[in-house]
């Protein structure tokens, strides 16, 4: 697929489905365009862009484009900044004091490549660094759940993994301390570890935070892991 074929408008955001929805695989149409994956109503879906010249459906021929090089028709979907004030899929809470963004979702797909993640970043990395020069502070469930995981190994170093009761699990790794056990249950805000540098995959001191469904899709290029940017409730500060 080339997009230069298309009237291709850059542009990132999210949009939610409001009936069930297709993304075709590598063009902007129905027509012999395989179905990469199906998403359900009242999924959030991120773009990059949109082309406005794609098969016409139902007089609309305008189609989003994911990270992930996939198209999904606009006439089944409403925009992130219309359904803004009931913020719809807008539920994870802060796991650290400030959301401050070091590293997004699917940067450096070069250098992640060699660690699993073909196309890019599989989370988001969070500043840890406070204003007094420390760098380990608490960290936090975003919404409640199980713990699944509370181990360390070579690459996450110290990380504790949360099974939610909404399908998807959390991941926070590289961490200094470990603050609970493998089946125990936590809520939204619970203190689950102190932030720190630990594992060969760390440059520096930062939080690295995945989010994913439980059942992911392991051929996505990301581990199964999705952009958790348009779940936070709180706003977040990017630093690139």
């Amino acid at each position: 697929m080339k997009i230069q074929e298309y009237k291709f408008v850059p542009e990132k955001g999210a949009v939610t489905t409001t009936a069930d929805l297709n993304l075709r695989e590598g063009k902007p149409m129905v027509t012999n365009t395989p179905i990469s994956k199906e998403a359900g109503v009242g999924t959030m879906l991120n773009y990059i862009g949109y082309v406005l010249d794609g098969q016409e459906i139902g007089g609309i021929s305008k189609w989003y484009l994911t990270p992930e090089g996939d198209f999904f028709w606009s006439g089944n979907v409403s925009t992130k900044k219309s359904i803004s004030n009931n913020k719809v899929g807008q539920i994870l809470h802060k796991p650290l004091k400030n959301l401050i963004c070091t590293q997004r979702f699917a940067e450096r797909p070069s250098f992640y490549k060699d660690l699993g993640s073909p196309k890019g970043h599989n989370g988001m990395d969070f500043r840890t660094k406070k204003s007094d020069g420390t760098w380990t502070q608490d960290i936090f469930a975003v919404l409640g759940g199980e713990i699944s995981e509370a181990i360390e190994n070579k690459w996450n170093g110290k990380f504790v993994r949360i099974a939610h009761d909404n399908g998807y699990e959390s991941v926070y790794l590289h961490l200094s301390e470990i603050s609970i056990k493998k089946g125990q249950k936590v809520k939204a805000g619970s203190k689950i570890g102190i932030s720190g540098n630990s594992g060969a995959a760390s440059e520096a001191p930062h939080l690295h935070f995945g989010y994913r469904p439980i059942k992911f899709d392991k051929g996505n290029g990301h581990m199964g892991y999705i952009d958790p940017a348009p779940y936070f409730i709180d706003e977040i500060q990017y630093l690139s």
